[in-house]
């Protein structure tokens, strides 16, 4: 029998987990006490007590365990986790956090009831379906069910949301639910790649029924429209919804539909968020002032002044969300635009931070990147109003080293963006996370994380050492 190991969550809540740190679910737990997806940041602030939910592909249920402690026990959680042994870990988490309002079920959902072959794979992440020919990995025979059947069995009436993913399955979900999705109207979290592959006909597939398509924008935690012309590699997941649901997620602020989105003529006046009120106060601001004050007078600055300005208006809890993306929209755009024409070093650490926060990873990290060779080349000019490129840095003084506190910065941010986990990266990580900890200023997540390379890369080495 695999050991097992109990891991908790930001959250509070439990997971148990095989006791390996050579699979990615209890590697990224233990790394980031929680799992890598911003959504599950997302499906928090969504879910009340009460509702009804749908987790499809649970795995050792990180979203299951989440979701059920929102609902509370007036809501409940329907989980469908088809791996045998993966299902037995599930139970255990459920148990362990003493849910009564999650039904575990030890099925595949697809397009047909009946039993089909689960092929194994070393992560039970990885687990797939088969269809039409066998498959050299290790498989077992599962029971298939449609969310039709499902929801004649369960009475769904009222779902708040279903979570699908499930390895290349969830085409055949929605064909196995063409009257779930017609006579209720959840709000849906899908998979929207799979390794390399970005699943454009399930989008169209949910479009045909009716469900328009959102990303989770980070920096402000809700969804705002997707368009395809976003072609951020590290974008994982959408959501998609009817306009019922649309309006009654826009009315909680929770989503931005694109009929209320605002046009650029709302943001000609930003004067409330100048970097003097949204800046100058922050620690790591504090030595820069002056110069930023001398810099405000040069020709070349209103630019980079407004776009700070911009993002500084999208920080505001007080405006509303169609004013927030805006503004967080046209930073970004204007960011860019700056970046591009005129690359300044810390006008990079701007656009590193905005992009992250309008949800174009990608984008983020090549301005990191860009950003970290120009710092080597030509060392640090703060003369110009910036972001600190982590919001993390905010709230720490650079001082007595402008450099060493800018590249711990871009570093750490790195870290967190160009992998999902240093699970990924492999024994590469270990050097970025030296110079993090050699600079002195990294976060506790940076210490677990050098740790876990070391344990899992280099065990002989500690072993010598021991």
């Amino acid at each position: 029998m695999v050991d097992a190991t109990v891991l908790i969550l930001v959250d509070g809540m439990k997971v148990v987990v095989p006791d390996s740190l050579d699979l990615i679910t209890p590697y990224v737990l233990s790394e980031q006490l929680d799992f890598f997806e911003d959504e599950l940041r997302f499906v928090r602030r969504l879910l009340r007590r009460g509702h009804n939910v749908v987790d499809i592909g649970a795995n050792y249920g990180v979203y299951t365990v989440s979701m059920a402690k929102k609902v509370g026990a007036s809501g409940h959680v329907w989980a469908f986790e088809p791996a045998s042994s993966t299902a037995v870990f599930l139970q255990r988490s459920i148990l362990a956090s003493g849910l009564e309002q999650v039904t575990l079920e030890q099925k595949a959902v697809s397009s047909a009831s009946g039993v089909a072959q689960l092929a194994l794979q070393g992560h039970a992440e990885l687990n797939s379906i088969v269809h039409g020919e066998s498959s050299a990995a290790a498989s077992e025979t599962v029971w298939l069910v449609t969310l039709d059947e499902c929801m004649e069995q369960y009475r769904w009436t009222d779902i708040e949301l279903i979570k699908i993913d499930a390895e290349g399955e969830e085409r055949n979900i929605v064909r196995g639910g063409r009257r779930f999705f017609a006579e209720l109207s959840p709000l849906v979290q899908y998979e929207l790649r799979q390794a390399e592959d970005v699943n454009f006909p399930l989008i169209h597939d949910f479009t045909a029924l009716g469900y328009e398509s959102y990303r989770l924008a980070p920096g402000l935690n809700a969804l705002v429209p997707y368009t395809e012309s976003l072609h951020d590699p590290y974008l994982l997941n959408l959501f998609c919804c009817k306009s019922d649901r649309a309006a009654a997620l826009a009315a909680r602020g929770l989503l931005l539909r694109a009929s209320d989105a605002c046009g650029p003529e709302v943001f000609d006046r930003n004067a409330g968020y100048h970097w003097r009120r949204a800046l100058a106060h922050l620690p790591y601001a504090a030595s820069f002032v002056p110069a930023w004050e001398e810099a405000e007078t040069a020709a070349n600055s209103g630019g980079i002044i407004r776009a700070l300005s911009l993002y500084a208006r999208s920080r505001d809890s007080a405006e509303s969300l169609a004013n927030r993306f805006g503004a967080l929209e046209a930073a970004y755009s204007s960011l860019n635009e700056l970046s591009a024409g005129e690359p300044t070093r810390l006008r990079l650490a701007s656009l590193a931070r905005v992009a992250h926060d309008f949800g174009d990873r990608g984008s983020a990290v090549n301005a990191l990147t860009r950003l970290l060779a120009l710092i080597h080349k030509n060392g640090v000019d703060p003369s110009e109003p910036f972001l600190a490129p982590f919001e993390r840095f905010d709230s720490i003084a650079p001082e007595p080293n402008a450099a060493h506190w800018l590249v711990a910065a871009v570093l750490e941010q790195l870290e967190h963006l160009e992998q999902f986990s240093s699970f990924y990266a492999g024994p590469n990580a270990r050097e970025r996370l030296e110079d993090i900890r050699a600079l002195g200023l990294g976060s506790p997540e940076m210490s677990r994380r050098r740790n876990m390379v070391e344990r899992r890369f280099f065990r002989d080495r500690l072993k010598q050492n021991a």
